[in-house]
């Protein structure tokens, strides 16, 4: 008799769908560093764009759902045929599921609903662009707490710092360091949850031991997706009724982004409804507090500048208790597809003042792709002239851009190992037991957000594991 064993390297959104979907039928062990989320200002250094947001990684149990209100969101037909390996019907089923898991809602409740929205925002003239549907549940998940994995899996609390390479070039185990020392942790399959920015360093480490037919694209190919409100706008229609639309069905509400095309890039943009319009520098710096007050709701300091923030009120209202007051300002957010980094853009060094390694990210914007950016904004206006009465734009919009912490495509699926680093089913090249499952294995997500595709990715490769392996109990 044996168990089969998969062994997790991190407890963020990726890893805890992943042993969620194994866990009553494998001997599952998570390793993760830190119970909590911390600030990652000491170990990642931004060489290029600072990332402003901080942290920008999610660091503990739940990882970045400890963190964000995730919205659910679907990758485009139009990206998985430029730039996937598979077509978009290879995730179709795992999205209907991730639905479920993250939102509790039917993926078709949510498809219907956005388009009843689409018509109703047709009806009050807003012009027909091409809409993305972005669904957010009412409540707030921790992927840890939520498919409560206490008991049903091993946790080992520590970081990988090495790899026990065994037959056939097959990863054996894992080296990790605890804080009581060191454990070794032995297994028949192993997949890296660790993140766009984490997964990449533990390849380097593999690629000491065994070669690595992709390894010249580890850590390349980077995205994220820029953002940030860059204008004001007032309009002669009600939007604001459809703002937060609660969707029906469902506990949760819908938000439509407006994209436009610049070459090959999707730009997308949120009309948020704002509570008067403003020209003065303060409000061209425009910023929420929300996000800051989902993980400390009780900061003072927060909640002094939430009162004094109206457009934050203005979301509290609408999302929380549906109360919709009439505006025709709103400010425009921008979430921008970026073109991959054909150089590295992700590595690891040691800081020289603490002799610890850390993260190195270089986030290049570059002067090409602000002009594209600076043209979309042009576009959506163009778009929108039907109805806009006035608009500003943000002098300073370029450079106050944040990233938007989605981290991906440092490891990603590729047709070959000349083009990626891993297969059509998210096994690393040239290693027979080791995937990768987070937002670097994505090639593209257009302006999606990755956490849904993440989810449906996990479930995919759970499906898959269970195929061809025995399962717990099993003879093999």
């Amino acid at each position: 008799m044996h168990e089969n064993r998969v062994v997790i390297v991190g407890a963020g959104l990726g890893g805890c769908v992943l042993a969620h979907a194994l866990a009553d039928t494998h001997d599952v062990t998570l390793i993760e560093r830190t119970d909590h989320a911390a600030s990652e200002s000491r170990q990642i250094l931004d060489v290029g764009k600072r990332a402003v947001l901080d942290p920008h990684i999610g660091t503990g149990l739940g990882g970045s759902t400890q963190l964000w209100h995730n919205g659910l969101i679907e990758i485009e037909p139009h990206v998985f045929a430029e730039d996937w390996p598979v077509g978009r019907e290879a995730l179709d089923s795992h999205y209907e599921r991730a639905y479920q898991l993250l939102g509790g809602v039917e993926a078709g409740t949510v498809r219907r609903a956005l388009a009843d929205l689409k018509q109703r925002l047709e009806h009050l003239g807003l012009p027909n662009l091409r809409l993305q549907g972005l669904y957010y549940p009412q409540d707030a998940i921790n992927a840890w707490e939520a498919f409560k994995l206490k008991g049903r899996v091993r946790l080992v609390r520590g970081q990988a710092v090495g790899w026990e390479i065994g037959e056939a070039g097959r990863v054996a185990a894992l080296r990790v360091q605890t804080d009581v020392g060191s454990e070794t942790v032995n297994g028949e399959q192993f997949v890296l949850c660790a993140g766009g920015l984490g997964t990449p360093l533990l390849l380097d480490q593999l690629a000491r031991q065994v070669q690595l037919p992709g390894q010249a694209h580890v850590g390349r190919h980077y995205e994220d997706h820029p953002m940030g409100f860059v204008g004001e706008i007032q309009v002669d229609a009600p939007l604001f009724r459809l703002w937060n639309f609660r969707a029906p069905g469902t506990d949760g509400n819908l938000r439509l982004l407006l994209v436009v095309k610049v070459g090959k890039l999707d730009v997308s943009f949120q009309l948020r409804p704002a509570a008067a319009f403003y020209r003065d520098r303060t409000r061209q710096r425009v910023g929420s507090v929300l996000s800051e007050l989902r993980r400390r709701p009780w900061d003072p300091r927060l909640l002094i500048r939430l009162f004094s923030h109206r457009d934050d009120l203005l979301d509290i209202l609408s999302f929380r208790f549906g109360i919709q007051l009439p505006t025709r300002h709103y400010t425009v957010l921008m979430t921008a597809q970026m073109p991959p980094s054909e150089e590295r853009a992700v590595w690891r060094e040691t800081d020289p003042e603490t002799g610890r390694e850390r993260c190195v990210r270089n986030w290049v914007l570059t002067d090409s792709y602000q002009w594209q950016l600076r043209q979309s904004i042009g576009d959506i206006l163009q778009e929108l002239s039907p109805v806009l009465k006035a608009s500003t734009v943000f002098p300073t919009w370029f450079e106050d851009l944040r990233t938007g912490a989605h981290h991906s495509g440092t490891a990603r699926m590729s047709a070959t190992p000349a083009e990626g680093v891993c297969d059509r089913d998210g096994r690393v090249y040239g290693v027979g037991n080791l995937y990768v499952c987070d937002g670097s294995a994505i090639p593209s997500s257009g302006v999606a957000n990755t956490g849904l595709t993440i989810a449906a990715l996990a479930l995919r490769l759970a499906d898959q594991i269970r195929r061809q392996a025995p399962a717990k109990g099993e003879c093999k």
